[in-house]
């Protein structure tokens, strides 16, 4: 399995040995040594320069870090980067790792390793290094330095992010993992779905904070496929939400508070992969986070690959080579778009999206029968001041209960749109109240409690009293399963929806997902078995093996489906 190599960066300025020059593209390519540092765990790092035709100086710098399994010339040649060079007017610089420490699959960033994850050690340092070499031999913009990379390279990308965010400006992490992960964050099973653990978002902030020495709340573009089987998608997620509790204030820390917009992805070449662009921040015309998620096919073309949906999309000027791919997403111009609009002092590029806040609750809930009045929302830019703000609240319909969607839009004089929705919940104010109350106990206990009864061929099986979902055979005396009460008097497998008010699903609410044996969904109430397992509410095919492991989400309250969340 490979995991794709990563950026990291350093201070110190060293003397780099040109070795070759090529005319490539409408530019020119040297491949240089940068001599290894006094520092722990630094080494000789090979590294290729891509300067374009006619470059306006100061230049941008931007850094691409290679994955596991790939050198400095896949990121140089493959990944649609040069035509971006020659296209936006930046420098390209693409490390190698060389030689390096550790057990490890061939060619990968430590970013596991603890001497590779902080400033002045390591890989993150031979980054910076190499990074002020350029800078020596070239005019680049202090302010508009940058790095991405892909895989264990994305890793690194996140590492230098945090290790050195006194020195990039932002960084893009394409199916890279958060900050302080280990080795078991990577799925090395070869099997698809992947499986892996990854630390809580906790102690990913906790362990960024302790790492940070400048306060500058560097920018962090997170690109992943969700049907990648090497590193999985939980990753994307937690990268984004630590950034999140670490640079969001109190007011913008979590995801449903810090999103400003959300937008199919664009450009891409040949198919969207239904890909959405969702951008995260405080209000202040700049972003913290944004992420570009898609459901990417799982083979590529080059027949090195492992076709585990683990690949760069470099578009129409990319190649189709080792975990690299042309159609879907344009990383190279979604990527530069991010950073030419993050400039460390806000110079270069649009300012970014206006700030969309809705008025009023959300989700707001209001009676059966009652006029509905829109809260509303209001909108304003950085150049443009207030905006106007387009609302549609059209499906609410107050004389029948359920959940409905009003939806905002503004755009600024850029051109840049932002949206945001709101959930309207008609509920029938006369319906019984739910105790919400649970019981956990064997299938055996909760048949003999009224809780559940026995059933199906000669009574083996035990289901839950009211919604009738099979919780285990029911001569089961040993194991324990959770079983939720709605109204006095009935017990369901799955927590009532009145009971979970504000949590999970769709409709504007926050999608979770989790990732277990069919058994353990069963006795999470998440599925059911009869005759194979199925998603309690979606009916979604889980297969018939209790051990296998399988992803679930929760599409709206109680609700459950196969696959986790977009």
């Amino acid at each position: 399995m490979t995991i794709r190599g990563l950026l990291a960066v350093a201070a110190t300025v060293a003397i780099a040995m040109v070795t070759a020059v090529t005319s490539v593209q409408a530019g020119t390519v040297t491949s240089n040594t940068l001599p290894a540092g006094s520092y722990a765990a630094s080494r000789d790092r090979q590294y290729q320069v891509y300067i374009p035709d006619n470059l306006t100086t100061p230049a941008p710098m931007v850094m691409a870090l290679h994955g596991c399994s790939q050198t400095q010339a896949n990121a140089l040649n493959e990944w649609g980067l040069q035509a971006a060079a020659d296209q936006y007017g930046f420098i390209l610089v693409t490390p190698f790792i060389t030689s390096y420490d550790g057990l490890r699959n061939q060619n990968c960033w430590g970013f596991w390793f603890d001497q590779h994850q902080h400033e002045s050690s390591g890989e993150p340092q031979d980054l910076v290094r190499i990074g002020q070499t350029v800078e020596a031999q070239y005019s680049v913009d202090p302010n508009r330095r940058y790095i991405t990379g892909l895989s264990s390279g994305g890793a690194m990308a996140v590492v230098a992010a945090v290790a050195h965010n006194e020195y990039w400006a932002a960084t893009a992490s394409a199916s890279g993992l958060p900050y302080g992960e280990d080795a078991a964050s990577v799925s090395l099973s070869g099997q698809c779905p992947g499986y892996a653990t990854f630390h809580s978002v906790s102690q990913v902030a906790s362990d960024m904070e302790a790492e940070l020495d400048d306060t500058y709340p560097i920018p962090m573009m997170v690109l992943q496929s969700n049907n990648d089987c090497t590193v999985i998608q939980p990753a994307g997620r937690n990268i984004r939400d630590a950034h999140l509790q670490v640079f969001g204030d109190a007011s913008h820390d979590t995801p449903a508070e810090a999103q400003q917009s959300q937008a199919a992805c664009s450009p891409y070449y040949q198919n969207n992969y239904n890909c959405m662009h969702t951008r995260y921040g405080t209000g202040n015309g700049r972003s913290i986070v944004e992420t570009v998620f898609f459901d990417g096919p799982q083979n590529t073309a080059n027949s090195t690959d492992t076709n585990h949906g683990h690949y760069w999309v470099g578009g129409e000027d990319g190649n189709e080579g080792a975990w690299a791919v042309r159609a879907g997403p344009s990383y190279p111009d979604i990527i530069w778009d991010f950073f030419n609009r993050h400039s460390r002092n806000g110079s270069g590029g649009s300012n970014g999206s206006p700030t969309l806040t809705l008025q009023g609750d959300n989700p707001m809930e209001i009676e059966l029968g009652e006029s509905f009045s829109d809260p509303g929302a209001s909108a304003t830019d950085q150049e443009d001041g207030s905006l106007s703000v387009d609302a549609d609240c059209s499906s609410v319909d107050t004389s029948t209960e359920g959940d409905y969607t009003c939806t905002y839009e503004a755009t600024d004089s850029d051109g840049n749109t932002v949206s945001r929705t709101r959930t309207v919940t008609v509920i029938d104010p006369s319906a019984p109240d739910v105790t919400c109350d649970t019981a956990s106990a064997s299938p055996s206990a909760h048949i003999t409690a009224g809780r559940a009864v026995a059933g199906g061929t000669s009574s083996l099986r035990a289901f839950s009293l009211t919604d009738q979902q099979d919780i285990g055979a029911s001569f089961d005396t040993w194991s324990s399963v959770t079983l939720y009460q709605g109204e006095p008097g009935t017990w369901y497998a799955a927590e009532p929806q009145a009971c979970r008010a504000g949590e999970g699903g769709g409709d504007g609410q926050t999608c979770e997902d989790w990732y277990g044996t069919n058994l353990q969904h069963q006795s999470a109430g998440r599925a059911y078995y009869q005759m194979g397992y199925y998603t309690v509410g979606g009916d979604g095919a889980l297969g018939q093996i209790s051990g296998s492991y399988t992803w679930v989400r929760e599409s709206s309250s109680g609700v459950f489906e196969a696959g986790q969340c977009p």
